[in-house]
């Protein structure tokens, strides 16, 4: 009888990039407010410590927001910030979804 010996390789469980579940809920919002009008365009940067998420009102123009994801946290507690135009950490949370309400209660004004 044969036994099956399970390899794992820590390098591969690593993150890399927004997993699918949050680059859907990013994905999502954008969708939203680019048919709003509020948005027009966005870009995706990467290195070895963050992932993060621009979002732009024009093309030209510094982002609106960042969404960063950390790839090594020093606080587990603070996986996900999200800056605005200038810089300034708005909020840091361990999950994305607390993240992306400071853009929500903007979505939400929008639709009043």
């Amino acid at each position: 009888m044969f036994q099956y010996q399970v390899i794992h390789n820590k390098k591969f469980e690593e993150e890399k990039f927004f997993n699918k579940k949050e680059l859907g809920e990013i994905l999502n919002l954008y969708g939203f407010m680019v048919s709003m009008g509020e948005w027009k365009d966005y870009a995706i940067f990467i290195n070895k410590n963050i992932v993060g998420f621009n979002i732009y009102r024009k093309a030209t123009e510094t982002p609106l927001y960042q969404i960063i994801k950390s790839l090594h946290p020093k606080d587990k507690n603070q996986k996900y910030s999200i800056q605005n135009q200038s810089g300034i950490i708005l909020k840091r949370s361990n999950n994305l979804k607390n993240i992306l309400q400071i853009i929500n209660k903007k979505k939400l004004q929008l639709i009043k």
